[in-house]
């Protein structure tokens, strides 16, 4: 059963608007004692949010669920339009790598920053014979980037 909702003038040439069920698709009211007619459309309510929308009745009354908006008696979940809230993704961030000649022969290392992650990496010896798994060069561009 759809929600119409009716917009018509009152004697003060007010926009006055209704909501009420209709039992089908074509409008058929009397409009006498309304006013002028403005006009009709079908109405859903709005509600935007991560969990999903529920109807409650309490003490009498029908509220939409999990905001506690009164609703018309006899709401559904036909009659709510859910509005589904973007995800908000990061723009990934590009990777810093440089890189560096060995100072004892003549390999070239190459470390990289993964700014998505915070964490570091280099592909030479020292890395990992240090206590702390920052060799001079992850050291260095740490250094680098902190200014």
């Amino acid at each position: 059963m759809p929600i119409v909702e009716f917009s018509n003038l009152n004697k003060h040439g007010n926009i006055r608007t209704r909501r009420f069920f209709q039992e089908k698709t074509n409008l058929s009211i009397n409009p006498s004692g309304f006013g002028p007619f403005i006009g009709f459309k079908l109405f859903k309510y709005d509600y935007q949010g991560h969990t999903v929308p529920t109807i409650a009745k309490i003490n009498g009354k029908t509220y939409l669920m999990p905001i506690w908006q009164e609703v018309i008696e006899g709401t559904t979940l036909n009659d709510i339009n859910w509005l589904k809230p973007k995800i908000k993704t990061k723009e990934k961030q590009k990777n810093i790598i440089v890189k560096s000649p060995s100072s004892s022969s003549d390999k070239v290392y190459t470390t990289t920053f993964y700014p998505d992650s915070g964490k570091f990496y280099c592909d030479c010896p020292g890395r990992w014979r240090a206590l702390d798994g920052k060799c001079k060069h992850i050291k260095a561009l740490e250094k680098k980037l902190n200014k």
